[in-house]
């Protein structure tokens, strides 16, 4: 297939002008201006194919000055902290633009590009990887950060999965605790069930376990759940095996390698013997009637989520997380993962402060005190109240009484804020699962979702007829979903492997 090349210029002039789809920009003092630019064309800009990004020298000493981000969040606010530091270290400011997020943020971020109006940073997505850098949306970094040093000790590795043809596009400088287990372990308690927890401190955590233990909880009670939530990718990748694997130039498909069907006969199994939920559930709604004992999710989220909506209804818990547990063929303790981190987009103007920018926040993840404050505010367990008094209005702040368990000037009990603090103990569990060179895991990064949404649809989204959802959610034979649409993976799977060989 003869690759599509397009000129930014070119492409520009023959845009149709109109209102774009992400229209407001914001600077540090906060103001916003609402921007007309070029945003209608015939192409779907996300999916076109741009000239491979020219890499700039940059001069160190160079000034910082003003980088332009587009985002999907308030950035300057929600982060404000870390762009002050921006601008008192590196005489740095950010102007921002903020964007839909999902297939509108590819789509802006194509339409930018193009006009020769790119961003000096975008954040990573799924897409990013290998689907954005297979258009050339993206700046290698190669000749900007050396994984080798110091600052990135223990992430090179987590880089190495993000390699698209030999070349760095996205160096994440943290990783995220994607996928855990939450559970209330008064339910654990009540049943007289073995601890997860404990059994991953022992090293016993494994499939086998996890059965055993939602196989009583559903014994117990017509009514209970043992698992629901995310899809069965993170069983396979405890396997050690990537559904889809993108590395030395190649795309590969595994959805027949004989550990992603042991991993999805497995779940297959779970369903069928009435173990699993249907997927994804509010987890501020999760636990609250007592049936579910496992819910799969994003853990600091939904732990903190789940312990509010309980906290606010005055049911007693002991929220907890742990890992999904290890295959038990194997002796390493794989585990899927997410990152967090920016990229440089195609056309930046202002790549030396994007590096800056990058650079900042790895060294702020990484400075030994900023991590022991983050444990101390994570883990302080003190009592946290509001700071007025609910029936006479009565301000312990501004009279610095904050001590006070009841009003001085009403004597009415203080209101009780909800707090989610962590225990030391599930601390160092997200420590785990958050920091490579502690090396509790083997991180395995699953590309099925990086590519584009018709993919991601027959994976995930699609009730039944997903060949991850299915099989653990909803009765469904794996083998019959992979056959049935092994031909249409492959097909979009081609298209990739087609591009990425022209740029070989």
């Amino acid at each position: 297939m003869k690759m599509r090349r397009i000129a930014a210029a070119a492409l520009a002039t023959s845009m149709v002008f109109g209102i774009s789809a992400c229209g407001q920009t914001t600077g540090r003092d906060g103001e916003v201006v609402t921007t007309t630019e070029a945003a209608t064309t015939t192409e779907n800009m996300a999916n076109v194919d741009f000239e491979e990004a020219e890499v700039v020298e940059i001069d160190e000493e160079q000034e910082t000055g003003t980088i332009k981000v587009l985002i999907y969040y308030d950035l300057v606010n929600q982060d404000a902290e870390l762009v002050d530091l921006f601008e008192t270290r590196y005489n740095g400011s950010i102007e921002q633009e903020i964007c839909s997020s999902g297939p509108a943020y590819f789509e802006k971020l194509g339409t930018l590009v193009a006009s020769d109006l790119s961003p000096d940073i975008v954040r990573y997505e799924w897409m990013s990887f290998p689907h954005g850098m297979s258009r050339n949306m993206y700046t290698p970094v190669d000749s900007y950060i050396d994984l080798d040093s110091d600052l990135w000790v223990g992430m090179k590795d987590i880089a190495e999965q993000y390699v698209y043809n030999g070349k760095h596009y996205y160096v994440p400088y943290k990783i995220t605790s994607n996928f855990a287990l939450n559970y209330n372990r008064l339910s654990i308690q009540e049943y007289g069930l073995q601890d997860p927890m404990e059994l991953y401190k022992n090293g016993e955590w494994t499939w086998s376990a996890f059965k055993d233990i939602i196989t009583e909880w559903c014994n117990a009670s017509e009514n209970h759940v043992g698992y629901t939530g995310v899809s069965a990718m993170s069983f396979v990748s405890t396997t050690g095996t990537k559904i889809i694997d993108v590395k030395n130039g190649e795309i590969i498909n595994n959805l027949k390698d004989q550990n992603v069907q042991r991993a999805m006969e497995f779940v297959e199994d779970l369903c069928r013997q009435g173990l699993t939920g249907e997927g994804y559930i509010d987890p501020g709604e999760a636990f609250k009637d007592g049936s579910i004992l496992f819910l799969g999710m994003e853990p600091t989220w939904s732990y903190s989520a789940a312990s509010e909506s309980l906290f606010r209804a005055n049911i007693e818990y002991d929220m907890a997380f742990v890992p999904f547990p290890r295959d038990d063929n194997s002796d390493t303790y794989y585990l899927a993962y997410d990152s967090f981190g920016y990229m440089v987009p195609s056309g930046a103007k202002n790549v030396k402060g994007a590096i800056d920018w990058i650079t900042l926040n790895r060294i702020e993840v990484t400075d030994e005190e900023n991590i022991a404050e983050a444990k101390a505010k994570a883990t302080d367990s003190s009592t946290k109240y509001y700071p007025k008094c609910t029936e006479c209005k009565y301000s312990f702040v501004e009279n610095e009484t904050e001590d006070l368990t009841a009003c001085p000037e009403c004597d009415t009990a203080r209101r009780v804020k909800f707090n989610a603090f962590y225990t030391e103990e599930q601390y160092e569990v997200l420590m785990d699962l958050t920091t490579p060179e502690r090396g509790k895991f083997t991180f395995l990064f699953d590309n099925c979702k990086g590519f584009n949404s018709d993919l991601s649809n027959l994976f995930e989204g699609m009730g039944d007829q997903s060949i991850l959802d299915g099989p653990i959610f909803y009765d469904m034979s794996f083998t019959q979903l992979r056959e049935e649409n092994y031909n249409s993976v492959e097909a979009i799977l081609n298209e990739y492997r087609e591009r990425m060989a022209a740029e070989q």
